[in-house]
This record gives C-alpha cells, sequence and structure tokens, in this order.
C-alpha cells in the first residue's frame, strides 16, 4: 500500500511516454512503475503470515500479467508472470513440503530421475519451443 502512490505516478510519465513515442518500450515506460509495487510487495508477501497480503498482490500481478499479454507488453507480462509465480511458491510450499514428507525416502530421487529422462528425450522439442517463446516475446515492445 505504502509504494501505490510512487507506482501511481510512474505509471502515469510511463502512459504519457507511450502516448508521445509509441515506439518506446515497455520496460521503460512501465517496468519502473511496476517494479515499485510488485517487486517490494512479493518480498513483504515472503514475511507475511496472513492471507490478505498474498491474495491481494496475486490478484494484482494476475491483472498485470493479463493485461501485459493482451496489449502485448513485454515489461508488464513478465513482471506480473513473475510476482505472480513467486506468490504462488510461497502459497504452496507448505503443502509441497508436508507431501513430501509422506513419502517414502526413495521417491524424490526416483521422480528426479524420471524428470531427468524427461527432459533428455523431450530436449530438441524443448529448445525449438523455447526459441519460438523468445521470438514471440521478442514481438512485444
Amino acid at each position: 500500500a505504502y509504494t501505490l502512490p510512487v507506482t501511481a505516478g510512474a505509471l502515469a510519465v510511463g502512459v504519457v511516454r507511450r502516448r508521445r513515442d509509441p515506439g518506446a518500450s515497455s520496460w521503460a515506460a512501465y517496468g519502473p512503475g511496476l517494479g515499485a509495487t510488485l517487486l517490494p510487495g512479493l518480498v513483504a508477501v515472503w514475511g507475511d503470515p496472513y492471507w490478505p497480503r498474498p491474495l491481494l498482490l496475486g490478484l494484482g500481478a494476475l491483472v498485470v500479467t493479463l493485461v501485459g499479454a493482451h496489449r502485448r507488453l513485454r515489461a508488464p507480462l513478465l513482471l506480473g508472470g513473475f510476482a505472480l509465480a513467486g506468490v504462488a511458491v510461497h502459497e504452496l510450499a507448505p503443502y509441497v513440503v508436508q507431501v513430501a514428507g509422506l513419502l517414502p525416502r526413495w521417491v524424490p530421487p526416483a521422480l528426479a530421475g524420471v524428470l531427468l529422462l524427461a527432459v533428455g528425450a523431450t530436449y530438441e522439442r524443448r529448445l525449438r519451443d523455447a526459441r519460438r517463446l523468445r521470438e514471440a516475446l521478442g514481438r512485444f515492445r
């Protein structure tokens, strides 16, 4: 909540900049404003044991990610996605640890081996998909 005035001002400056220069990158226009709220909010979520802050940050990051994808803007898409993933990891980590504690000790190394086999077997396809993703992100502003 403390960073929202700074974010609003920085995003307003970014909107004006993009209107004057449509070729300006979204990182230069919106990156500082979004980073001023999403990144400190993510740090605060990791230290907060209650549920309202992760919920609000997750919803905000989801909106930012969807707007970035809809408008084909790289900075909102990546910053929102990063914050959304951070909130998801924070919220799901206790359950993953709890489930992992219930499994026999040989299951995690066996799952790691299966994962390595799957990664190795699909390496060429994933490499091609990564190139296509890089090209698609390159077309964003």
